[in-house]
């Protein structure tokens, strides 16, 4: 404004410059404001299958918008599917196509030996396990001190986060039955699934550094979590360096046991399954 009262001061010496000073007077104008922002919210992919069985397949991107428990938006319709640990076949969906029993143990033969009827090292006993005869003694049994079933998932995230759990039984487990199976959750930093590495680009996502780190299931009883429970607390990202999503990427692996305390053929049959809905979230 200080040059502009300079030109008024030559114009009032000027004389017939009237036209000249008007057209110094000030113009009429027109104002715009620009308030660029940016924002990366935090973000958590989860993946494994698909309900057809595909894998691998991302069913689950989460972003960050509430301090809610399972309040952040989910950007695909879906959940993921577990699969196998150490592989990308997925788990079985229904409780009714289970069809491989859980090993049971020979023990106390002639030759002070146990072994289990899990030959060839699946974790189940079926047709195609095979071993030769053995003697016995009059002390000689049959028993199950724990079954067990083992699946997982995978994360990546450029931000900390939760998993939380809620487990229902099927309609076919007793409570007695139910109340004896455990999960135990650990993760898996770099490995590989199937054909298909993971893990090069990632970081425990708790600065603790062990697979049991953050972890909240080490052996909890799956009748605690009728409610919905963090099985797993993180504090920081599972990106370590830029790469590929499955670069970035912790497994978690889920190991259900049920306490057997020495089930032997007495005890007759057991088919007990239960339900696990685990949900990441970002607090």
């Amino acid at each position: 404004m200080g040059d502009f009262v300079a030109k008024l001061s030559i114009c009032a010496r000027a004389a017939g410059l009237g036209v000249l000073c008007a057209a110094l007077a000030p113009l009429a104008h027109a104002g715009a404001i620009d308030n660029p922002h940016f924002r990366i919210m935090g973000a958590a992919i989860v993946w494994g299958a698909d309900t057809n069985d595909a894998a691998p397949i991302v069913s689950d991107f989460v972003i960050n918008t509430s301090a809610a428990i399972a309040g952040d938006a989910d950007l695909i319709a879906g959940n993921v599917k577990p699969v196998i640990i150490g592989t990308l076949i997925p788990t079985d969906d229904a409780w009714s196509t289970q069809s491989a029993m859980t090993p049971l143990t020979i023990s106390n033969t002639p030759l002070g030996t146990n072994f289990s009827t899990d030959r060839n090292g699946d974790r189940e006993t079926t047709d195609t396990d095979a071993f030769g005869a053995f003697r016995i003694q009059a002390n000689s049994d049959v028993l199950k001190t724990g079954a067990w079933y083992a699946s997982s998932f995978y994360v990546a995230s450029n931000s900390p986060f939760h998993i939380s759990a809620i487990a229902t039984r099927s309609p076919t487990t007793t409570v007695a039955q139910f109340n004896l199976m455990t999960l135990r959750l650990t993760t898996t930093t770099t490995g590989t699934a199937g054909a298909l590495s993971f893990g090069s680009a990632a970081q425990n996502p708790h600065s603790a550094n062990a697979t049991t780190s953050g972890s909240r299931a080490l052996g909890r009883r799956l009748n605690t979590m009728l409610t919905r429970f963090d099985v797993y607390r993180g504090n920081r990202r599972t990106a370590r360096v830029p790469g590929t999503i499955t670069q970035q990427s912790v497994r978690f692996n889920l190991d259900y046991r049920i306490a057997g305390g020495n089930y032997d053929l007495s005890r007759g049959l057991i088919d007990s399954s239960a339900e696990v809905v685990y949900t990441v979230y970002i607090p």
